[in-house]
């Protein structure tokens, strides 16, 4: 691992111009009430229940199945949090360290094999389908401003040999990922000062190759952040996508 000085961009003043199918994340303005009060469990199944239909409708999918096993992340510190202490506490499923690498998290060998798998274990009906998407969706919790935020980086301007082949393993499973080389073309972007009304969506897989737009991310500190910062506080999931 190295470390390199960074350009980071405001993404909000060219919102309307970004593409899942070009820059491969998009900001989202859809407001959901997912509860902070209660076990980490009510939350986890609040949200999906609320960001499978949308999901579903946001790309006129055929069906929509979320990455229940290891596709549910919930960042937290242990000081000011907004979420209750028995949820803090679950170290067991609370992220306390965001990922501060640049990287995708799945090889294009990963997404369909991980699919597979989550619809064995869900028992879900085995379909063929037409195109297969994996999409992210990464949710603010806590309050603006925050100390730390989400970068990605524009899928157009990361080529194949900035892209390194890795291991990577959660929860007993592992599977195919990459890393990221650096590159001064590279184009880095963020969105300051997220609340509860949007969300970032992006692209970590397409089986139509000629639509994988490759855009990496990585969690960085906000160094612009005012001294009266809210510690982060994120939910992310995991959807499958698929077309008939």
């Amino acid at each position: 691992m190295l470390t390199y000085d960074v350009a980071i961009r405001n993404g909000r003043p060219i919102v309307n111009e970004l593409s899942l199918d070009r820059e491969g994340f998009t900001l989202i303005q859809h407001k959901i009430s997912c509860p902070t009060g209660g076990s980490l469990e009510v939350l986890q199944n609040s949200y999906l229940k609320e960001m499978i239909p949308f999901i579903k409708n946001y790309f006129n999918a055929s069906w929509v199945v979320p990455q229940l096993h290891g596709g549910i992340f919930v960042y937290s510190g242990e000081e000011h949090s907004v979420l209750p202490p028995q949820i803090v506490k679950d170290h067991g499923e609370v992220t306390r360290h965001p990922a501060a690498y640049a990287h995708i998290d799945y090889s294009p060998i990963a997404g369909p094999m991980i699919a597979a798998r989550e619809n064995q274990l869900q028992g879900v009906q085995i379909r063929p389908y037409s195109r297969l998407l994996v999409v992210q969706a990464w949710h603010v919790l806590s309050p603006i401003p925050q100390d730390s935020s989400l970068a990605f980086c524009d899928g157009a301007s990361v080529f194949d040999t900035d892209l390194a082949t890795a291991a990577y393993g959660r929860d007993g499973v592992s599977h195919k990922t990459w890393l990221l080389h650096y590159n001064p073309f590279q184009r880095w972007y963020y969105f300051p000062k997220m609340t509860q009304g949007e969300f970032v969506l992006s692209k970590g897989y397409d089986s139509e190759d000629n639509w994988n737009p490759r855009s990496a991310h990585s969690a960085f500190v906000d160094g612009r952040a005012p001294p009266d910062v809210n510690p982060r506080e994120t939910i992310e999931a995991r959807f499958f996508v698929y077309y008939d």
